[in-house]
């Protein structure tokens, strides 16, 4: 039974250590799934028109006829509205011409961004960009207007985009902003 036993043990010790070596081989073919299906686009944007809407007007109203006790509206933030805008409430919706090279030469679609702000030049952006080949990818998330540079989520896409998830990061230049896609799916 000695030797029956070991033998038995190391059978044992052998399936474990095959059972290890295939978890492992898959972890790494999951990885490296995850990297391969990581797509990086890079497109330049034009900002070809802006249409702004100052809510100044439905703020002041606001103050004087709203639906909360006198209670509860002492609680509202303190804004004087003065200083540069935009003020919490105001909507900016910008169109863009969307270009493959920095040389925008080859226009290869449009975007817009629908920014609603709120504090301190800080807004919720949701961003559709409409690409070529009937393709678009959709982003959003927290822009702060007094930055250069903004990273934003990635939350989906149609045809070739279909299903990616991901991350747009957007830096301004002199003519245009580099508009980074790091896609997963």
């Amino acid at each position: 039974m000695g030797s029956q036993g070991s033998t038995r043990v190391g059978r044992h010790a052998a399936a474990f250590l095959g059972v290890v070596v295939v978890l492992v081989a898959a972890a790494a073919l999951v990885a490296g799934g995850g990297a391969a299906g990581t797509r990086n686009v890079t497109i330049y944007s034009v900002a070809t028109g802006v249409q702004y809407i100052n809510t100044a007007d439905d703020r002041a109203r606001g103050h004087v006829n709203n639906p909360l006790d006198p209670e509860t509206a002492k609680l509202a933030p303190k804004n004087t509205d003065k200083g540069k805008g935009p003020f919490a409430g105001d909507v900016a919706i910008y169109a863009l011409n969307l270009y493959s090279t920095v040389g925008l030469k080859k226009r290869t679609g449009s975007a817009v961004y629908t920014c609603y702000f709120n504090y301190d030049q800080h807004a919720l952006c949701k961003a559709y960009f409409k690409l070529g080949g009937g393709n678009t990818l959709v982003a959003s998330g927290p822009v702060d207007f007094k930055n250069s540079t903004f990273t934003i989520v990635v939350t989906g896409g149609t045809n070739d985009y279909l299903g990616v998830r991901g991350e747009l990061k957007a830096v301004a230049g002199q003519k245009s902003s580099k508009v980074g896609f790091r896609l997963l799916g």
